[in-house]
């Protein structure tokens, strides 16, 4: 079988699971906070444009209900697995659900740049409130620690 004949009946998607497992016998499972925001920040926008802020949140948004969570608990405790940032939830009602992030794995320690840039927390954020209440959800992010200069990154999540 030619190479190319291979390769496409070998091709799968990536799931969660498959991405979560790192081996790296000497380096570890981090890679630094700075790698992820060449890539998201400066990488992704040089390529898509002010058109990236859309593909991270729809990005987060996608994974965030293919975690199948369903409890807010497990996410917490995922964003402290996974270094996203501190989360609090000081707002959960029937319809509204708010999160602040202290610093943010995207943009904590960023010079402000006159716009939120958290994009893929609040897709994040919005898949998971989805899968756990189970009726859509849609993150605006409000506050921004790297991108307003404010002291957290604040997503109000309206639940439809």
């Amino acid at each position: 079988m030619a190479t190319e004949e291979r390769v496409i009946k070998l091709h799968k998607n990536i799931d969660v699971e498959n991405a979560l497992n790192v081996v790296r016998p000497t380096l570890g499972n981090n890679a630094g906070v700075a790698l992820y925001r060449l890539l998201r920040l400066v990488a992704l926008e040089d390529i898509i444009g002010r058109g990236a802020s859309g593909a991270a949140y729809l990005a987060g948004k996608k994974l965030g209900i293919s975690l199948g969570l369903t409890e807010l608990e497990d996410f917490l405790q995922l964003c402290k697995d996974l270094n996203i940032g501190i989360i609090e939830v000081p707002v959960v009602t029937e319809t509204k659900v708010h999160v602040d992030v202290y610093e943010c794995v995207t943009c904590s320690g960023l010079e402000a740049v006159g716009r939120p840039i958290c994009h893929f927390e609040g897709g994040l954020i919005a898949g998971a409130v989805q899968t756990i209440t189970g009726r859509s959800a849609r993150a605006r992010e409000i506050t921004c620690i790297g991108g307003l200069g404010d002291k957290t990154c604040g997503f109000d999540i309206e639940i439809g």
